[in-house]
């Protein structure tokens, strides 16, 4: 057996991560854009009350 069948394998049998996980990151990033886009649609409002 070649190293790059080896190598093939290894990858096909590697554990893909949890359900929950998958969710859990994806469900981040879009609290993480949101809170971007929110920040930036209030960057007027923040630099005039609070002098950021």
């Amino acid at each position: 057996m070649t190293s790059q069948m080896l190598s093939d394998s290894a990858t096909a049998t590697k554990p893909r991560a949890s359900l929950i996980k998958r969710i859990g990151r994806v469900a981040y990033r879009l609290l993480e854009r949101m809170t971007e886009r929110a920040y930036h649609q209030h960057k007027p409002c923040l630099r005039n009350n609070f002098y950021l």
